[in-house]
């Protein structure tokens, strides 16, 4: 499959440049007639940015650009590589801030490779930490095609040198490669934490009535109970109506963690569910989550390339996004119980990590 980038970066670029010109005219025009110019001369300056943003993506565009992904392997405009000269590769998700931080939401990634020993490659590697040289290819946010297109070509041709997951995580398999999640016996699996918080509930509604009437008999000359214990009624009934509503709320959505044969699916208490279906995961791990010095153990899932490109990671590993669903000690049953039945379903798609 040819990818292209042209359409792209002319849009792209147009769209800057123009805005960019039409801000530097505005400027102008309040620069003239203002008496600072302190407010016109820094909207010049962003406006000069956005129009030079905007010509070096029209030049950009004139540019040769070639890559095609197929049986054969990558080419490109410079080089030919079939895959027994390509060790890995990988969509390399970089941090909004520029740098290889692994606390920010990252834009969509860079298509990267890694060449075979011994194979020379005409282009400068990226600056990395690691002994192995990492060359990219292409921002996938300049690509024509999606990143699913090219995820789904990569995956369809490149086998196991296509890297879904960090090789410190889970050795490299074929994105083909099907787990037994639908031939495990007993269907999906729940585990709720709503322990106390229909008690809880209950408690603090009685609270509230306690506090109501013995306010309301103070009113009407029928104090019950301490005068200081009745005067503050209304402001005991009106938290203990809060936390009434608050357990309330934890009590119909408790924290739960459901794993089947559709995949995995984490709520946090009260808030809505976040499902990873198999297709779509690469890795699961239980262990102590990365970047942190929490040594308890997490279940986190490792989506594949390219799949849920507009949510927030916990972290950035290698490149690769990361979600830590639960701390496993929050589960009924801990690590004993949920261990067990993830393993079940995830097949080689699991692994434990210190």
């Amino acid at each position: 499959m040819e990818f292209t980038v042209e359409r792209t970066l002319v849009r792209r670029g147009r769209r800057w440049l123009t805005g960019g010109l039409v801000a530097i005219g505005a400027s102008v025009v309040w620069l003239v007639a203002s008496r600072s110019a302190t407010g016109p001369l820094m909207v010049g300056f962003l406006a000069g940015v956005a129009a030079w943003s905007g010509a070096k993506d029209l030049r950009r565009a004139r540019q040769p650009f070639r890559l095609r992904v197929d049986a054969f392997g990558i080419t490109l405009q410079d080089a030919e590589l079939a895959w027994e000269q390509i060790d890995r590769v990988s969509l390399w998700h970089v941090p909004n801030t520029g740098e290889d931080s692994e606390t920010t939401t990252p834009p969509k990634p860079r298509l990267t490779l890694w060449t075979a020993p011994g194979v020379a490659f005409p282009r400068r590697p990226d600056r990395t930490r690691g002994d192995r040289p990492r060359y990219t290819l292409v921002d996938c946010e300049d690509l024509d095609q999606s990143v699913s297109e090219l995820t789904a070509v990569l995956a369809e041709h490149g086998g196991a040198a296509f890297e879904t997951a960090p090789r410190a995580v889970r050795p490299p398999i074929p994105v083909t490669f099907s787990g037994p999640e639908l031939r495990v016996p007993g269907g999906e699996r729940q585990f709720v934490d709503a322990r106390r918080a229909g008690t809880w509930t209950l408690v603090w509604a009685a609270l509230a009535l306690v506090f109501g009437y013995s306010f309301w008999e103070l009113v009407h000359g029928r104090p019950v109970g301490p005068e200081p214990f009745t005067a503050f009624g209304p402001l005991g009934a009106i938290g203990c109506c809060y936390l009434t509503g608050r357990s309330y709320r934890r009590w119909r959505k408790p924290l739960r963690l459901r794993v089947g044969p559709a995949g995995i699916g984490m709520r946090e208490v009260t808030r809505e569910e976040s499902f990873f279906s198999w297709q779509d995961i690469a890795a699961v791990t239980v262990g102590r989550p990365p970047t942190t010095g929490d040594t308890r153990p997490w279940l986190v899932v490792w989506p594949l390339p390219g799949s849920r490109p507009h949510d927030n990671p916990s972290y950035l590993v290698d490149g690769h996004k990361a979600y830590a669903l639960v701390r496993l000690d929050r589960l009924p049953g801990g690590a004993e119980a949920v261990v067990p039945v993830v393993r079940e379903y995830a097949g080689e798609r699991y692994a434990e990590t210190a």
